[in-house]
């Protein structure tokens, strides 16, 4: 997270008017935020599978 302490009045506003913007559109649009989340953590999945499948052939 940036810190707004080290930033002009306008690039603080402009983060914040941001990260307002983005929480409203979470809370608006929880079933695409559920959505994204499953897909990233189904290819989370399969990553430490494939992973773990990799190690125990080459030991």
């Amino acid at each position: 997270m940036t810190n707004l302490k080290r930033l002009s009045a306008e690039e603080q506003s402009i983060i914040l008017a941001r990260r307002a913007y983005k929480k409203e559109w979470r809370a608006k649009n929880k079933d695409k935020v559920k959505a994204a989340n499953d897909r990233f953590y189904k290819k989370q999945d399969e990553r430490l599978a494939n992973q773990k499948s990799h190690n125990e052939e080459t030991a």
